[in-house]
C-alpha cells in the first residue's frame, strides 16, 4: 500500500511539473499578441459597464463591481506587456511613444485601475456613471497618445 501511494503521489508531482511548464511555455508567448488580447477584453469590459450608465440596464452593484476590479487587473497586467523588444513587432498598433515616454504610459495605466477600483465602489446609476467618466477618459487620453491611428483601407 504504502508503495502505489508512493507511486501516485510521484506521478501527481510530475503531472504538476509538466503542467506548470506548460503554462509557462504558454505565457511566454508573444507581449504583442497577449497585451492586444488583453486590450480587447478592456474594451469589451468598458462596454459592457456602459450600459450601467444608462436606464436601459438595472444597476447591479456586484457585476458593476466585478467588471472594474477585472479592469484594474487588466491594467496591471498590460504594464508588463510592453517590454523595449516589442516596439519593432510588425502587428503592434503601441505608437512608439509607449517605448520612449514608458513612465507616462504606465502611470496612465495605474490611474485607469484606480479610477475603475473607485468606480466599483458606486451604489448606483448615477454615482456609477460620474465615477466611470473619468475611466472611458483615461483610456481616450492614452490611445489619443500611444495607439497608432489606423491607415484607412
Amino acid at each position: 500500500m504504502k508503495t502505489s501511494r508512493t507511486v501516485v503521489l510521484a506521478a501527481l508531482a510530475g503531472a504538476g511539473f509538466a503542467l506548470s511548464i506548460a503554462s509557462a511555455a504558454l505565457s511566454a508567448g508573444s507581449p504583442v499578441e497577449e497585451r492586444q488580447a488583453t486590450m480587447k477584453h478592456v474594451g469589451q469590459t468598458m462596454k459592457e459597464a456602459t450600459a450601467f450608465t444608462g436606464a436601459a440596464t438595472p444597476y447591479d452593484a456586484a457585476k458593476v463591481k466585478s467588471l472594474m476590479d477585472g479592469l484594474g487587473a487588466d491594467a496591471k497586467k498590460l504594464k508588463g506587456l510592453y517590454p523595449a523588444d516589442s516596439a519593432s513587432d510588425p502587428k503592434t498598433a503601441a505608437d512608439p511613444k509607449v517605448f520612449s515616454n514608458k513612465a507616462d504610459f504606465d502611470k496612465r495605466l495605474a490611474e485607469m485601475g484606480t479610477l475603475a477600483a473607485a468606480a466599483g465602489k458606486a451604489k448606483d446609476t448615477d454615482s456609477f456613471k460620474a465615477a466611470f467618466k473619468p475611466v472611458g477618459d483615461t483610456c481616450k487620453s492614452c490611445h489619443d497618445i500611444y495607439r497608432m491611428k489606423k491607415k484607412p483601407a
